[in-house]
C-alpha cells in the first residue's frame, strides 16, 4: 500500500512540475515558504506572503536568494521602525523591480488611511531607498504583503 501510494505522488508530482515536450517548466512566479518564526519582523507586524514574478523565461534564474533575502530584511527593519507602535489594523503590500542594470523601484499599496498616515509615509519614504539590489537577468517583481495589527501593551 505505501509503495503504491509513494509511486502515485510520484508520478502526479512528475506531471505537474513538467511542461510540454519533456521541458521543465518555466515558472514566472514564485512564492517564498517562511515559517511562522521568520513570519514575524515584530509581534504586530506578519508577513503574509512573498513573492517574486518575472514576464518570461524561470524566475529562478533572474535573481538569487541572497539578494531576495536581502531585499526582505531592509524592508523588515523599515516595517519595524514604521510599524511597531501601531494603534489600528491594516494591510501593506511592498511591490520592488528589480533589474540587472539600474536602481531599484518601490510602489505601495495599503488598505491604511488617515490614522496610519504618518507610519505609512515613513515606510514609504524609507523603503523607496533600497536600491541597491539587482537581478542577474530581465526585470524581477518582488513583492511582499503584510498584516499590521495594534500593538499589545504588556
Amino acid at each position: 500500500m505505501r509503495l503504491a501510494l509513494l509511486i502515485s505522488f510520484l508520478l502526479l508530482s512528475t506531471s505537474v512540475f513538467s511542461c510540454e515536450n519533456d521541458e521543465p517548466c518555466k515558472m514566472n512566479a514564485m512564492e517564498i515558504f517562511l515559517p511562522d518564526v521568520k513570519r514575524y519582523p515584530s509581534p504586530n507586524i506578519r508577513i503574509e506572503k512573498i513573492n517574486f514574478q518575472t514576464e518570461s523565461g524561470n524566475v529562478n534564474t533572474k535573481i538569487t536568494n541572497d539578494e531576495l533575502n536581502k531585499i526582505q530584511e531592509s524592508l523588515n527593519k523599515v516595517s519595524v521602525k514604521a510599524f511597531r507602535e501601531s494603534n489600528t489594523s491594516f494591510e501593506v503590500l511592498a511591490q520592488f523591480k528589480v533589474t540587472p542594470d539600474s536602481i531599484t523601484e518601490f510602489k505601495m499599496q495599503t488598505t491604511g488611511g488617515e490614522k496610519e498616515d504618518q507610519m505609512l509615509t515613513y515606510f514609504y519614504d524609507a523603503a523607496s531607498k533600497i536600491i541597491e539590489y539587482k537581478s542577474t537577468k530581465d526585470d524581477v517583481y518582488v513583492f511582499v504583503h503584510y498584516k499590521i495589527s495594534p500593538m499589545v501593551a504588556k
